[in-house]
């Protein structure tokens, strides 16, 4: 893969946020709350037999598209915070040690959610387009058996939803932290 578009840096970047800030380990409520909870929700789809509809999809699009262009606005505005605290590195105090480290999480967090927000519109797409040829087929055992859109692409998409989602929360909980602490 190009190195321009290799992306496991930043998955790992963000998956390195999830820990204990105490002691620096793997955080268990994180791990819970960000993977565990989206997976078995995703997977409840499955049993239940959850398929988005055409609306849902064309909703979901819009919402990652939308948030992709917030989150690089944000991430804009963490880049420029990052910077000056960088020019008043003359100050070396702990207040300062904390920013430093929250705003190189954020980074990550927000390069995660925005990775997250061009796969979630990808595979709706890529969903919709699955539905549409299949139901030009009508092959019976294509649509009875198989259902790609039902067993393989929902749950993806219901997993990065949720995952953005709660994401994207962990990011205003993480921006209101640095930005109220003065």
């Amino acid at each position: 893969m190009s190195s321009k578009i290799n992306i496991i840096d930043i998955i790992t970047g963000h998956f390195d946020t999830l820990k204990d800030i105490s002691n620096q380990k793997v955080s268990f409520e994180d791990w819970f709350t960000f993977i565990i909870t989206p997976i078995v929700i995703a997977m409840l789809s499955v049993i239940f037999g959850f398929k988005q509809s055409d609306q849902m999809s064309s909703l979901l699009v819009n919402f990652g598209a939308i948030f992709t262009a917030l989150l690089l606005s944000v991430l804009v505005l963490v880049y420029d915070q990052g910077n000056k605290l960088s020019e008043n590195n003359n100050n070396n105090n702990a207040l300062l040690e904390q920013k430093k480290t929250l705003l190189d999480e954020l980074y990550y967090n927000i390069c995660y959610s925005i990775v997250v927000s061009v796969a979630l519109v990808f595979l709706c797409l890529i969903e919709k387009a699955i539905r549409n040829w299949s139901c030009l087929l009508s092959v019976k055992d294509f649509n009875l058996k198989l259902q790609p859109d039902l067993y393989i692409f929902s749950p993806i998409i219901v997993f990065l939803t949720l995952n953005l989602m709660l994401t994207i929360l962990m990011i205003v909980k993480r921006m209101h932290t640095l930005l109220s602490s003065r």
